[in-house]
């Protein structure tokens, strides 16, 4: 199994997991803070082969270890090519002071990590005002090896699932796959019940909802429970073709939300946040990843020293060195 991680997404965890326990109040301290999280959170996915932690009575470790190649993929700089489609994407976190104040201390992070992980068989992605996601589905569509597992809590890479890739969602700690896909990703209502609606109208589902994290709004007056019903009762051309249908998929009258399928408007919404969203597309624009690819290779004695110097003591040692030299024997 192919695995690949969203390096951004580790190391923003990481740094807010660890910034109050390692009493981070100084550059020099976050710094360190997002280093030590990401190199655990990493390290610890590798060598547990990108399987949930383990719980009583279960072995620490996959056994025989199981991958193929690991692979952690970077953002660097802006999104140019998602704000040439949408100037206000992503503009919400650049005006948020706990983002804009630390994004120093993160992206010096992971620019140690990436010279550290010269000496590991893995295989690190980055590329200049480039997003990972684009770099990350790439990797995973072009990949030869089967099957291929990412490893992050963005909701974008669960429409990538199928019966060859899966998601690892560090935070729920579960996999995804096309067994608990419905199960896992639906909306739930009040009572807890979920909305289930087809693995392959998920793109659809996050066009119609948008993304507030990234400040991308959807369609006026529909949410997640809405988009769920909407894409349960029917593709979304049935409602381009037919704005009746949005209130018979509700279950009542949707005035807003039936004269924005009338006019056009949520077309166009919908329209903009698939070519925003639509991973596979991305991918295609990335035939060649060799100018974004830094290949490491294994150096145990070097590793070992630069693991004892950060004093890395969120992960087992010597699990991660086997890890790697099964990788590195690959």
């Amino acid at each position: 199994m192919l695995l690949i991680a969203d390096g951004n997404n580790l190391a923003w965890a990481g740094f807010h997991a660890l910034r109050r326990p390692m009493k981070a109040d100084t550059p020099e301290r976050k710094q360190r803070a997002a280093l030590v999280g990401l190199t655990q959170m990493f390290l610890a996915i590798v060598a547990r082969a990108g399987e949930p932690p383990v719980t009583s009575g279960q072995q620490p470790f996959p056994e025989p270890f199981t991958l193929t190649g690991a692979a952690i993929v970077f953002d660097e700089g802006r999104p140019l090519r998602r704000r040439g489609i949408f100037p206000g994407y992503q503009l919400g976190r650049e005006g948020d002071p706990n983002f804009i104040d630390n994004e120093p201390f993160v992206v010096g992070a992971i620019e140690s990590f990436m010279e550290a992980a010269g000496a590991l068989p893995i295989t690190v992605l980055r590329g200049v005002n480039t997003e990972a996601d684009d770099l990350m589905a790439a990797l995973a569509l072009q990949a030869a090896e089967a099957p291929v597992r990412v490893a992050s809590t963005d909701r974008d890479f669960l429409q990538l699932v199928d019966e060859r890739l899966s998601i690892y969602a560090p935070v729920k700690r579960a996999v995804i796959d096309v067994t608990n896909f419905e199960e896992s990703v639906a909306p739930r209502m009040s009572d807890g019940t979920p909305v289930l609606f087809p693995r392959e109208r998920y793109l659809d589902y996050r066009a119609l909802s948008g993304d507030a994290s990234d400040n991308l709004p959807g369609v006026p007056g529909v949410g997640a429970i809405g988009a769920a019903r909407l894409m349960a009762a029917g593709t979304m051309e049935t409602y381009f073709e037919d704005p009746g249908q949005v209130s018979v998929a509700l279950g009542r009258r949707n005035a807003k939300l039936e004269a924005a399928f009338a006019d056009g408007s949520a077309r166009e919404t919908v329209e903009r946040n698939r070519g925003m969203m639509d991973l596979r597309l991305a991918a295609a624009s990335y035939p060649d990843l060799s100018d974004y690819r830094q290949q490491g290779t294994w150096d145990e004695v070097a590793f070992r020293a630069w693991f004892k110097e950060q004093r890395i003591a969120g992960v087992e040692n010597e699990a991660v060195v086997r890890a790697m030299e099964a990788l590195a024997a690959r």
